[in-house]
């Protein structure tokens, strides 16, 4: 069985815009993401077994993406959880019709889902104790892919390792 979860993976713009925000933070009062794995989830899937993992990437093929473009420009902390992430103030339905779509395929394989609905976000650190306040550039994240994902632990901690992405189909002018 692994870990599984889809995703928008970040370029590396992103990627270090991210970890710019991070470092900006105090490092004594919460465990921060790496910047491997930043992302955002699309749908997580939990525990799957071999034969379910093969169904959802020949299923996944069959979804039809359209580019996302998230604005990530608020910082919000998650009390139950213990995290700081970000969030944006404006949806984004392109986002909210690739988690509808896939948690559909999700279901109909069996898989049970969280029932919470859908909030873009990446997660930048665990362990957090209260609200942080710091000024920001808004972060926008443009996804012409998605990918499913494993969450492996290792001794250094979790990784997530990209398994496949399918990309949004491009049009030729």
């Amino acid at each position: 069985m692994k870990r599984l979860f889809f995703a928008l993976w970040p370029d590396e713009s992103v990627r270090e815009q991210c970890t710019g925000l991070i470092n900006k933070l105090d490092s004594s009062s919460m465990k921060f993401v790496t910047a491997g794995n930043l992302h955002v989830t699309v749908c997580f899937l939990g525990s799957v077994n071999s034969d379910c993992e093969l169904a959802l990437m020949a299923a996944a093929s069959d979804i039809v993406m359209q580019p996302v473009s998230l604005t990530f420009d608020q910082l919000s902390f998650w009390k139950a959880p213990k995290v700081l992430c970000l969030t944006s103030s404006q949806s984004d339905s392109g986002a909210s019709s690739l988690a509808d779509e896939i948690s559909a395929l999700a279901r109909s394989l069996g898989i049970r889902l969280d029932e919470r609905p859908y909030l873009p976000h990446v997660t930048l650190a665990r362990g957090v104790k209260d609200k942080v306040e710091i000024g920001f550039d808004p972060i926008v994240w443009v996804s012409h892919s998605f990918c499913l994902v494993q969450s492996c632990s290792t001794e250094s901690g979790v990784e997530y390792r990209v398994l496949k992405c399918w990309p949004a189909p491009t049009s030729v002018g």
